[in-house]
C-alpha cells in the first residue's frame, strides 16, 4: 500500500474516533462533556484539514504528504540540578495552589515562570490573562466549579 493510502487511512481513522466520542458525549451531562466537546470539535476541524492535505498530496503522484514538523533542539541533560530546578517549580505550584488558591496561584504562576525564563512583559501579561480568562470563564463561570478553600483563608476567617 502506499504511503500516501495510509496516512488517508490513518487521519480518516482518527477523524472518526473522535467524530464518534462526540456523540457519545451528546448524550451526557455538560459538566461531563464539556472537554470531550471542546477538545473532540478542535480535533476534527484539525483531523478534517490534515485530511484534506493528504487527499491533495495524494493526488501529486510521487509527492510527498507534508506534515507539519516542530522541531526543536534537544535538552542537554543538566544533571541533578536541572531536575531539582524543575522540581521546586512544580513543589512551588502545589504549594502555591494551597496556599493562595487554584484561581489565583496557577496565573500568578505563569506569569512569574515567563518572566523567570526571560519572556517580555507583553508575553508575560497576554499569557497570564489567557490563563486567568480561562479558568474564571470556563471553570467558575460555566461549569460553576467549586475551589477547595485555600490555607491562607483560614488564617484570616473570624
Amino acid at each position: 500500500m502506499a504511503r500516501a493510502t495510509e496516512q488517508i487511512i490513518f487521519t480518516a481513522f482518527i477523524s472518526l474516533v473522535l467524530i464518534a466520542a462526540l456523540f457519545v458525549a451528546m448524550d451526557w451531562p455538560i459538566r461531563a462533556s464539556i472537554i470531550i466537546f471542546l477538545l473532540g470539535g478542535i480535533g476534527v476541524v484539525l483531523a478534517l484539514v490534515q485530511l484534506g492535505l493528504d487527499f491533495k498530496a495524494a493526488r501529486i503522484e510521487g509527492s510527498k504528504v507534508v506534515r507539519p514538523t516542530f522541531e526543536v533542539q534537544a535538552i542537554e541533560h543538566q544533571g541533578r540540578w536541572g531536575s531539582l530546578e524543575i522540581w521546586a517549580w512544580l513543589w512551588g505550584l502545589f504549594f502555591a495552589v494551597h496556599l493562595i488558591g487554584f484561581p489565583i496561584a496557577l496565573p500568578l504562576f505563569v506569569f512569574v515562570y515567563v518572566k523567570t525564563y526571560g519572556g517580555s512583559w507583553l508575553t508575560a501579561i497576554i499569557l497570564t490573562a489567557v490563563t486567568g480568562s480561562f479558568l474564571y470563564g470556563i471553570y467558575d463561570y460555566f461549569l460553576s466549579v467549586p475551589w477547595p478553600k485555600p490555607w491562607i483563608a483560614f488564617l484570616f476567617a473570624p
